[in-house]
């Protein structure tokens, strides 16, 4: 038994090796590039840049419209209507009584003010053919800080009653 166990091993003995494997080669002997990948990119980056781009037309390409003629100024043939202007104030002692000022005109009651504008309007078929204004001139109604909301519409019914058509109303004076 000693013997089996103290033997040497013979160390000039070669040893064997497990046979080697030998590479296939690939198909068509060159190897080749998954593209897909690649291609996925490619796609994504032009939808990316379809997306985010901005179509403008060029300045050489807009139409324009220029004005026609010589660039003369125009003559002017009629003078811009002069507005009406009428001021309501209250009265010095009380409240119900109210002072109608036209320009530097001064009536006491809204019949007066109705007459008045009534013989200034322009009205040939009225007999009127020398009035100042068309039934269309603006008229404008400032009230004071004092002055009855009846009053006012006293003054509008007034403006009507003329047959005036563009009556408006200003800020009170404060």
């Amino acid at each position: 038994m000693l013997e089996a166990i103290a033997q040497p091993e013979k160390l000039d003995a070669p040893r064997e090796h497990p046979p080697r494997r030998r590479r296939r080669p690939l198909s068509g002997g060159v190897g080749q590039l998954n593209l897909t990948a690649m291609i996925d990119v490619i796609f994504l980056l032009l939808i990316y840049f379809v997306v985010t781009s901005n179509f403008r037309t060029d300045e050489g390409v807009l139409t324009a419209t220029l004005p026609q003629g010589t660039g003369a100024p125009r003559e002017a043939t009629e003078l811009p209507p002069q507005k009406i202007e009428l001021r309501l104030t209250a009265g010095v002692v009380d409240d119900t009584t109210v002072a109608i000022q036209q320009g530097t005109t001064t009536f006491v009651t809204f019949a007066q003010l109705r007459d008045s504008l009534a013989a200034q309007r322009l009205d040939p078929e009225a007999g009127q053919p020398n009035g100042l204004f068309e039934p269309d001139n603006p008229i404008v109604i400032q009230a004071g800080p004092n002055v009855r909301w009846q009053h006012v519409v006293n003054a509008f019914n007034a403006c009507l009653a003329a047959r005036y058509t563009n009556i408006s109303f200003a800020k009170p004076v404060s």
